[in-house]
């Protein structure tokens, strides 16, 4: 019985943190992370057309994005998200690089990188609900 208890509490605690752990973006953050959204579809056709100029642009304004966006992880004091930022910071830093240098295998590199660090800190810190909203983790 008290074994019963004990799993019983344990178990309902789990659910309590797990729905304080869960928040909804504050709006800032949402619409930096709506611009980077945007942001990557521009440097993809950028790519593609080999217009430089709008990659190496875009590429400053996702590096100014990061930088918001750590600040919001290191006030919460997640180091896991916050590895991810800046490892986008770095792939934003390099885009803009290898743009300047109209190096092709760099941007693509960058970009290459650039989305793996959006797509490990997505996967680990957001949650999609079913209205297709999202929710920090």
């Amino acid at each position: 019985m008290i074994k019963s208890a004990c799993v019983a509490v344990s178990a309902a605690a789990l659910v309590a943190f797990s729905v304080v752990a869960a928040e909804k973006a504050p709006d800032s953050f949402s619409n930096l992370m709506k611009a980077n959204g945007a942001a990557m579809q521009s440097i993809g056709k950028a790519a593609d057309s080999k217009d430089y100029d709008s990659i190496a642009k875009t590429a400053a304004t996702l590096q100014a994005n990061f930088q918001e966006i750590g600040k919001f992880w290191t006030a919460r004091k997640d180091d896991e998200a916050l590895k991810h930022c800046t490892a986008a910071f770095k792939a934003s830093s390099d885009l803009a690089a290898a743009a300047k240098a109209m190096n092709d295998g760099g941007i693509a590199e960058s970009r290459k990188a650039l989305g793996s660090a959006c797509a490990g800190c997505h996967t680990a810190k957001r949650e999609k609900l079913p209205d297709g909203s999202f929710q920090i983790k």
